[in-house]
């Protein structure tokens, strides 16, 4: 009655050394085992057990798919119908590798639509993603990114003041609330927030620039060249803040230096036409 028994736990035996070297090999992460076990026939007529595919043979084949990558692999004799193909994804399609419904998950969707431009779906799948994880980052300086980007500021800036809580000592966070607040032209709270960056990272050359373009639009002028010179300090050779600079002493009335910051200018580029032309209205 019992006398199969032992071939059957040798045939058990060799289905579980199978499906653990499936699963070692590089490139396979799932495979559908039961339709492994479909292919083998076990009969206990006089104790003969019948195998329906060489096993090592079933190995091989699938090695050879796992080597294939993001093709349609050759599928072995008698696989089931209901998977007529299998195709395998490129390392670069990572979605495919992410758990579905997690904020990670939503966070790189949301920035596929940020890159488009479609910014309605964008904001749903980082608000998704704050759904998920209502404590995460991520999701909200993608928002805080996207508001910018549309220039939603009312948005912008309650997102940008929410990250600066959350992490008071990211320096982009409060250049980005600064910028928030210049375009909204709430000028004394982009000062604070600019001022606030720059404390964090005192060598950003384009923090200066930024709080000077504040404090000009402000009218405090002779800060805001103070802060040019600063950026420039840092930054000596860089003709955009040499720009502003210049724009900034003629505003002020001391043409011998705004002549000279121009004539720097030309001499680092001496095609600039703009500083060229500049230069002209000011020596005539």
């Amino acid at each position: 009655m019992f006398t199969f028994l032992p071939q059957l736990f040798i045939i058990l035996s060799i289905v579980g050394i199978v499906v653990i070297v499936v699963r070692k090999i590089p490139g396979v992460t799932e495979f559908p085992v039961p339709v492994l076990l479909k292919n083998i026939i076990v009969k206990s007529e006089a104790g003969a057990i019948l195998v329906g595919k060489k096993i090592w043979q079933f190995v091989l084949e699938v090695k050879e798919v796992s080597k294939r990558g993001a093709t349609l692999a050759k599928l072995p004799k008698g696989f089931p119908k209901k998977f007529p193909k299998i195709k395998f994804p490129s390392a670069r399609n990572l979605n495919f590798f992410r758990t579905r419904d997690t904020a990670k998950f939503f966070i790189s969707q949301a920035m596929d639509c940020l890159e488009r431009e479609d910014y309605p779906e964008a904001e749903r799948k980082f608000i998704q993603a704050i759904e998920k994880d209502p404590h995460g980052e991520e999701a909200f300086a993608g928002l805080g990114k996207l508001y910018l980007q549309q220039n939603n500021l009312p948005e912008a800036i309650e997102t940008y003041k929410y990250l600066v809580k959350m992490r008071p000592e990211n320096d982009n966070y409060f250049s980005s609330l600064g910028r928030a607040y210049h375009n909204q032209k709430l000028y004394p709270l982009a000062v604070e927030a600019y001022e606030q960056a720059i404390a964090l990272a005192p060598d950003d050359a384009k923090r200066y620039v930024n709080l000077g373009s504040t404090l000009e639009a402000e009218g405090h002028l002779e800060e805001a060249i103070l802060n040019y010179r600063k950026a420039l300090d840092l930054e000596k050779n860089n003709i955009n803040f040499l720009s502003v600079l210049s724009e900034a002493l003629i505003k002020k009335g001391e043409k011998k230096e705004a002549s000279e910051t121009l004539e720097r200018i030309l001499h680092i580029d001496p095609t600039n036409q703009e500083a060229s032309q500049k230069l002209m209205d000011l020596k005539f």
